[in-house]
């Protein structure tokens, strides 16, 4: 007996020492490790969102751009990295009083394939116009809109957050987004979800910058002094003539410095843009305002040895994605 003792004593005083220490040390917390609880959401659906204020939403369509959009004075362009994604949708008012919509009373949060976060611009629009959205609605009025993420030019996004007060929509995107256009898809993607760096451009067809509207009307060869100067001995020039179309929504002033231009050769050689713009017609710099919508024809040339043709003329603004032009064929 005296030994059963000497045995369930030391065990008795180990538990009752491990209870204290359980007792007197604090819960570890650690913050943000829970998803944020949130409901599955499909193209299509309305869901009420919001309690003390509520609204009825519903994701219409999801697609990529490469294109600029404007609205109100602000004009959104994708850089050569990104790409856009344009959110249409519709927001109904379920109350019995006027609400008052526009941009911060619905959030919206692109999550990339890297899981990284990527918000929506600070504006809407009514869609199909360039008009930044700010309406009372009437009880049981609905109208559309569009909204705009800037997010990253490489691959899908599988994930949208739609948010409302407490309220979270979450979407699986993976194949529900309108893929860009095919003349600005990288075929290496087959979703269609990745753009050009450089887009192969024709002649004759206007082709959205950042601000302006370009179109290459003609390009030739010419002896014809530019600048003031003729050809150096054994050189020519490249002349190519485009249309500029101002897009900025309160017009603005262009400069030879808004475009960034390289022509390679027939032998591949790089011949980098001289920073000369020339009005079209006459041996004069080209520079000044337009007015939105406006139009003015300029002139950019290049020297080459009389001997070698151009290849390729490369157009870009910025940041932003380029143009490649033909010009193998122009002698």
């Amino acid at each position: 007996m005296k030994k059963t003792v000497r045995i369930i004593l030391p065990v008795l005083a180990a538990l009752t020492l491990a209870q204290a220490a359980q007792a007197t040390t604090p819960t570890r917390v650690v913050q943000g490790t829970t998803q944020l609880e949130g409901e599955v959401a499909k193209l299509g659906e309305t869901f009420t969102l919001g309690k003390q204020s509520p609204l009825n939403f519903t994701l219409l369509k999801a697609e990529y751009s490469v294109a600029r959009v404007v609205i109100g004075n602000t004009v959104y362009s994708p850089k050569a990295a990104e790409k856009l994604l344009l959110l249409h949708f519709a927001v109904h008012n379920p109350q019995r009083r006027d609400v008052r919509y526009y941009w911060p009373d619905l959030k919206f949060t692109a999550v990339d394939a890297q899981d990284r976060n990527h918000p929506y611009a600070q504006a809407v629009a009514r869609d199909g116009t360039t008009e930044r959205l700010e309406i009372n609605l009437k009880p049981a009025q609905k109208v559309n809109v569009l909204a705009v993420i800037r997010v990253p030019a490489g691959g899908g996004v599988p994930k949208l957050l739609v948010q409302r007060e407490a309220a979270l929509l979450r979407y699986d995107l993976r194949g529900q987004v309108q893929p860009l256009p095919k003349a600005v898809a990288d075929p290496a993607d087959t979703s269609g979800a990745t753009p050009l760096m450089q887009v192969p451009a024709a002649l004759k067809n206007f082709n959205p910058l950042e601000r302006f509207d370009v179109r290459l009307d003609d390009v030739k060869f010419t002896g014809e002094a530019l600048n003031g100067k003729a050809p150096a001995a054994g050189q020519r020039y490249l002349s190519a003539v485009f249309t500029l179309r101002n897009m900025e929504p309160g017009g603005g002033r262009y400069a030879w410095s808004d475009f960034k231009l390289v022509l390679r050769d027939a032998d591949g050689e790089r011949v980098e843009y001289n920073g000369l713009l020339l009005k079209a017609s006459r041996d004069e710099t080209a520079g000044g305002t337009l007015g939105a919508g406006e139009e003015v024809r300029v002139r950019f040339f290049f020297a080459l040895p009389a001997n070698v043709n151009g290849q390729a003329l490369t157009l870009a603004d910025g940041t932003g994605r380029a143009y490649v032009y033909d010009v193998s064929g122009v002698r």
